[in-house]
């Protein structure tokens, strides 16, 4: 899917005056000049100049272009099942994953997936073992990210 200056910049404005909004929460620091609404701040007035420049240049440009033009791959019904299967497969993960765990919910997840993209089996059950112990042991032991836990498998971490 591609779309057009404006629409794109609609779009960083709209995410930036989100960030704002949100940063006006943010509780201040005690004894400091700054809190912890100074980044998101500095992120969303940056967002803001960049999605009212997006707009001012494709504005003077004369809004050249579609404001959205669907790429040949997406409209193929195979790249349908796969927007639809990635989406219920989150789905699957936030309803599961404090029930069953982190490392099993993640590696049928990708399998499922990438079964669903037609790779092979015998491609897809090593990546998917893979992919679920590096993205466990950088997030669970490097990052130290609290991942949903199961009694059955946490002898391993």
């Amino acid at each position: 899917m591609k779309f057009n200056d404006f629409v794109l910049g609609v779009l960083v404005l709209i995410g930036a005056a989100a960030i704002l909004v949100s940063a006006r929460n943010f509780s201040p620091i005690p004894g400091q000049a700054y809190g912890a609404e100074t980044m998101p701040n500095a992120i969303g007035i940056v967002a803001a100049g960049l999605g009212i420049f997006m707009m001012a240049k494709s504005a003077l440009m004369g809004f050249q272009g579609r404001a959205v033009a669907l790429a040949d791959w997406a409209k193929s019904p195979m790249a349908v099942v796969g927007v639809a299967m990635a989406l219920a497969l989150i789905g699957v993960y936030i309803v599961f994953s404090e029930r069953v765990g982190f490392v099993p919910i993640a590696f049928l997840i990708l399998l499922v997936f990438m079964l669903t993209l037609r790779t092979r089996i015998i491609v897809a059950v090593p990546v998917a073992i893979f992919a679920t112990i590096l993205v466990q042991q950088t997030f669970g032991r490097l990052l130290l990210v609290p991942l949903p836990r199961n009694d059955f498998l946490s002898f391993l971490w």
